[in-house]
């Protein structure tokens, strides 16, 4: 099965997207990057302001357009706009076949398994949790942790992507490692708000200690920090900053 995806919204998306493609080549399936060719279109969505809304209604109408003029057999519409809006979605869009939003992404291999599309669990040809699809290999993205407590009046991130969880320090390392090994040289880390990584966990570790941790782990030249709020800072994550020549400066 070839499967194409249309991306949209923040960077987080961008990784949402790679990782569900690796888990779709690990059953056989094949990325393409002409939509015409593709048996199954994924389209990851945004939900956060109404011009994102809009286009991400305009990509599913685009993606359900190749069942007619390409290959394709199921439009999969998945994200943040899904999560919220799933209902009145389904109604308003039959060209769409499968609705998952960002809480159901596990079900993902087994709505299309069950609908024939993918085949047996292969040996995995990436070598590691995601699969690339852009042109810039050697500038990757990677999240940090999901979701939001912060209660902005204006904001739906925690809506869409729930209360705030940091992934354990190993996990993060292990994947920048992998990400590495892919060919990554600038590591960009993203979250809703690096700041507040660790917070919500047991072990005592922080946003120092994983900066730390992946100097010490990995090899790769630039380590970038994206969206992090200003009362998160503190003193140990400036000395980080400014004795790890590696983690470039916000």
């Amino acid at each position: 099965m070839k499967v194409g995806i249309i991306t949209l919204g923040c960077d987080k998306n961008t990784v949402d997207s790679e990782r569900y493609l690796a888990q779709l080549a690990d059953h056989s399936a094949e990325y393409t990057s002409e939509l015409s060719e593709a048996e199954v279109i994924i389209v990851n969505t945004c939900g956060f302001i109404d011009a994102a809304k809009k286009e991400s209604i305009d990509a599913m109408l685009e993606a359900a357009r190749f069942k007619t003029d390409g290959c394709c057999q199921a439009v999969v519409a998945v994200g943040c706009m899904i999560e919220r809006h799933k209902e009145e979605l389904f109604d308003a869009l039959p060209e769409v076949d499968l609705f998952l939003g960002s809480s159901e992404m596990q079900m993902l291999v087994a709505q299309l398994t069950e609908r024939g599309l993918l085949g047996e669990p292969t040996e995995a040809l990436h070598p590691g949790v995601r699969l690339y699809t852009g042109d810039l290999r050697h500038v990757r993205y990677m999240k940090i942790s999901e979701g939001c407590d912060h209660g902005c009046a204006f904001c739906a991130i925690p809506l869409m992507r729930g209360k705030h969880r940091s992934f354990a320090l190993d996990e993060v390392v292990r994947e920048a490692q992998l990400l590495e090994l892919q060919g990554a040289r600038e590591l960009n880390l993203v979250a809703q708000d690096l700041a507040h990584y660790g917070r919500d966990r047991n072990d005592g570790i922080k946003l120092p200690d994983l900066l730390q941790a992946l100097v010490a782990e990995t090899s790769i030249p630039w380590i970038r920090m994206l969206y992090l709020y200003s009362a998160g800072i503190t003193d140990r994550l400036l000395d980080v900053v400014a004795r790890e020549s590696r983690v470039l400066p916000y």
